[in-house]
């Protein structure tokens, strides 16, 4: 066994220009194993992108979730200060913001716009305030929403709780559940596109099975016989894979300039990642994908006609 495998590393070069020549000789065949990889790899490359998207886009929405404290008018700067390790101290907090109440005025008039100057007077500044300090809670999972604003309500000093309450409860379930059924479609849809690829690339092995049966005849070893097609498998696997990389090259940085653009009210819905390295490593992962299975399905074709 350690013999015939120093023997094939040995006969390597041999083995890849073996490999190459069957791709040319074998054309027809080998035109519609690439052809059936590429059209796998660019849907699995779409759907896979697509599902990238919506992730990024659940997690960004999860993590803009926070709890807004609102603490009792007259609580005094000790009080407020003493509440700050107790909020940092409950669990699945990520982190505690404190905001002061004139900062809080800030905002209320800041969200009111041109109506809001109304609050810009002397009269509402300095003790006229009628706010009182807050504190921005971020969980480290929305899910725990919930019981951490049920925990920061019985706090001493705390004057109001506001997270949405049911309804962001619902819409972190729902965003959990559509981020869930994503990874299981896209799981699916990769399992049957390489079963797609490896029978493909098992008819072009079995169609040269005659081949296989005149190379034992001569008495080439198991190894010596399965290399090539492995090779070959290979090749196949990377060349499909081209095309694929291509499109997602242009593909994707045009989407990402329609939306950092400027595009349409859907597109600039879109949480895209940054183009580089993101394409060369989704990239890297297609063409690997297509070497693997071309290596496995030849592996797998080969097998049965060789004795172990």
């Amino acid at each position: 066994m350690i013999r015939e495998i120093i023997s094939c590393i040995r006969n390597l070069p041999r083995h890849v220009m073996t490999a190459v020549k069957n791709i040319w000789r074998n054309g027809v065949m080998s035109v519609s194993s690439i052809f059936a990889v590429t059209i796998t790899l660019i849907i699995i490359g779409v759907i896979g992108m697509m599902a990238v998207c919506i992730q990024d886009m659940t997690l960004q929405v999860e993590n803009s979730l926070t709890i807004h404290v609102k603490m009792e008018r007259e609580a005094t700067q000790e009080q407020v200060d003493a509440t700050l390790p107790l909020l940092q101290g409950l669990d699945h907090v990520a982190n505690v913001t404190y905001s002061s109440k004139e900062e809080e005025l800030q905002k209320l008039i800041d969200g009111f716009g041109e109506d809001g100057d109304i609050f810009d007077s002397p009269e509402y500044q300095g003790d006229g305030n009628p706010l009182g300090d807050a504190f921005i809670v971020e969980a480290d999972d929305a899910t725990y929403l919930d019981s951490i604003a049920a925990a920061i309500s019985n706090m001493d000093y705390v004057n109001k709780v506001n997270y949405g309450g049911d309804n962001t409860m619902e819409l972190v379930k729902n965003l959990e559940m559509v981020r869930n059924f994503g990874s299981i479609f896209i799981i699916g849809l990769t399992v049957i596109a390489l079963f797609m690829i490896a029978n493909t690339i098992k008819i072009t092995i079995t169609s040269r099975s005659t081949e296989i049966s005149i190379m034992r005849m001569v008495g080439a070893s198991n190894w010596y016989i399965r290399i090539p097609f492995m090779i070959e498998g290979m090749l196949i696997g990377l060349i499909g894979s081209i095309v694929p990389v291509i499109a997602l090259y242009f593909g994707y940085t045009t989407l990402y300039g329609m939306t950092t653009n400027g595009g349409s009210f859907a597109l600039n819905l879109l949480q895209l990642r940054e183009p580089f390295p993101y394409i060369w490593q989704f990239s890297g992962v297609l063409a690997l994908l297509g070497c693997s299975v071309g290596l496995v399905g030849s592996f797998m074709s080969v097998r049965k006609f060789l004795k172990f």
